[in-house]
């Protein structure tokens, strides 16, 4: 009884295994499988580079499409986030050398010498910018804590935030749809909302020559854009950029450097959308030499220097 007893309570072991197989067949599959797995690490991919390869690769692409390959998986967004300065560097020097000189990015608060911050933040000084800084709906005011307010940087401010608000209506300009107007002493949330994002992605310009690149490389679209119009409006007799297909396919400013009309008055309101051509502040033509000649510059030192200078009196 007690022999019985003792082995019912004894734990059942598994013993079953899995049986061999051991015909041609399941051995030809084998070989088959394995051959396809060798050909597929062998396949060159994106994921498979080294950093250095990848890298080189994302100079040659537009800002918006490296955006887009950061979404792909954790390496490549962690790729893209550790060395987009570099990234966008080498895009500016490539692709946006002439738009990179009409908008620069301002400069910190922070980058100008300790001295001279308290003298651009003097509250007088302050309230006789407001005719750069607060009329505007299209354009969100500038933080005077958080960027120089010297004239340069807040003409600087202003026209990267213009660019993006006239590329979100390029769309409505291509079709020929009127613009959505804001009347006068209303607070439109769409509105807000617009300019908050734009002033949003000038932000974080600042310090990310990779989102420098992507304003500016939405400037030359809405640039390419909006000259395909004029040149297609017979009407429009006045002088025009010249731009070939070829220019407009190449994904570059270097057509820009081509003699065409200035365009140094600041568009204050988006009824003047309609009419903007190709929007390129801070140059001049000088026709003896043939060529742009860019006033940015220098202009900052020059506008602190006054500020120190009206300060001492």
């Amino acid at each position: 009884m007690h022999g019985g007893e003792e082995s019912e309570n004894e734990p059942l072991v598994d013993r079953t295994a899995a049986l061999s197989l051991r015909s041609k067949r399941t051995e030809r599959l084998r070989r088959k499988q394995a051959t396809r797995e060798k050909k597929q690490r062998a396949r060159a991919s994106l994921s498979n580079l080294p950093t250095e390869l990848i890298l080189e690769v994302l100079k040659s692409l537009k800002p918006s499409h490296v955006f887009n390959f950061a979404l792909v998986n954790n390496r490549f967004y962690s790729i893209v986030r550790a060395n987009s300065r570099v990234i966008g560097d080498e895009m500016i020097r490539r692709r946006y050398t002439l738009l990179a000189q009409c908008f620069p990015v301002p400069n910190l608060l922070s980058q100008v010498d300790p001295l001279i911050q308290p003298l651009l933040l003097d509250p007088p000084r302050q309230k006789n910018l407001v005719l750069h800084t607060r009329p505007y709906q299209h354009i969100s005011p500038p933080d005077p804590n958080l960027i120089c307010t010297c004239l340069t940087c807040i003409l600087t401010w202003n026209n990267l935030c213009l660019v993006l608000d006239f590329a979100h209506w390029q769309k409505y300009l291509d079709a020929g749809e009127p613009i959505w107007m804001v009347p006068r002493g209303v607070l439109a949330v769409w509105n807000q909302d617009l300019i908050d994002r734009n002033a949003r992605i000038v932000r974080k310009a600042f310090e990310d020559s990779l989102w420098h690149a992507h304003i500016l490389e939405k400037h030359l679209e809405s640039t390419v854009r909006s000259i395909r119009r004029h040149q297609a409006n017979k009407g429009n007799k006045r002088k025009h950029v010249e731009m070939q297909e070829e220019d407009a396919a190449s994904g570059t400013d270097k057509f820009l450097s081509g003699e065409g009309p200035t365009s140094l008055e600041f568009p204050h309101n988006r009824d003047l959308y309609y009419m903007l051509e190709a929007y390129l502040p801070n140059r001049w033509w000088r026709k003896a030499e043939k060529k742009w000649v860019y006033t940015i510059a220098g202009q900052h030192e020059r506008d602190l220097e006054l500020v120190v200078r009206f300060a001492a009196r």
